[in-house]
């Protein structure tokens, strides 16, 4: 638990958020200049530019959602010292495409929910295999604080066969449970019932971890 009350980092998908964060600790909103389609890498180089520049000093929560998990990542490697703890919401992996390709049966019914949704895995592009390639690279971050949220209902076309379904959920899953595991006091908390974009599903779930991390463990079990 920070000694002090950190700063909290909320990536752009976040922000809806910012109010109710705001309620609890001091609010820095990154955006990246080129956006979270940018390198992590780069992303999480001007970061602490910005946060110079905005007079927000450490110790900072990063809290980021799907693609920006890559980007908090990347920061957290380069400047773990400065970190607190992390939120990740239903952060993007860089095995997701590879991960999820595997789990649709080859003879599985061609539709167009189904071709789209492959072509999508198999389409992301140059940016992305990129970040994919420096993500892989990050591994472990001691004992720093990291909560990890899941959707209990990955996105996927809904005339998927239910196996095939369970398969993808079971597999986003073990991805999600990857990142918990980068640090020793990971945590996974899988959310019931909602899909992707938990930040508009589920705030409350996103506020939850948030406050773990910020506020004393009776707080923020009671504010839970």
């Amino acid at each position: 638990m920070p000694k002090q009350t950190p700063t909290i980092i909320l990536d752009e998908p976040s922000a809806r958020l910012r109010d109710e964060v705001a309620a609890l600790a001091p609010v820095f909103v990154f955006k990246p200049s080129r956006g979270f389609l940018a390198p992590p890498l780069a992303a999480a180089e001007e970061l602490p530019v910005m946060l110079a520049a905005a007079g927000a000093a450490p110790p900072y929560a990063f809290v980021a959602a799907s693609i920006g998990g890559f980007a908090a990542l990347a920061y957290a490697a380069r400047h773990p010292e400065t970190l607190a703890g992390m939120v990740l919401v239903d952060s993007s992996h860089p095995e997701q495409s590879a991960s999820a390709l595997a789990a649709i049966p080859a003879d599985t019914p061609v539709t167009p929910g189904v071709t789209a949704f492959k072509r999508t895995l198999q389409g992301f592009g140059e940016v992305w295999t990129e970040s994919c390639a420096a993500i892989t690279k990050i591994y472990q971050f001691g004992d720093m604080p990291l909560i990890v949220l899941a959707a209990g209902n990955p996105d996927m076309p809904d005339e998927l066969p239910p196996e095939t379904r369970a398969a993808l959920t079971r597999s986003w899953h073990t991805l999600q449970r990857q990142h918990a595991a980068r640090s020793t006091r990971g945590e996974l908390r899988i959310v019931a019932g909602v899909g992707h974009d938990l930040v508009r599903l589920a705030p409350q779930a996103v506020l939850a971890a948030i406050r773990r991390l910020v506020l004393p463990a009776p707080a923020a079990a009671l504010s839970s």
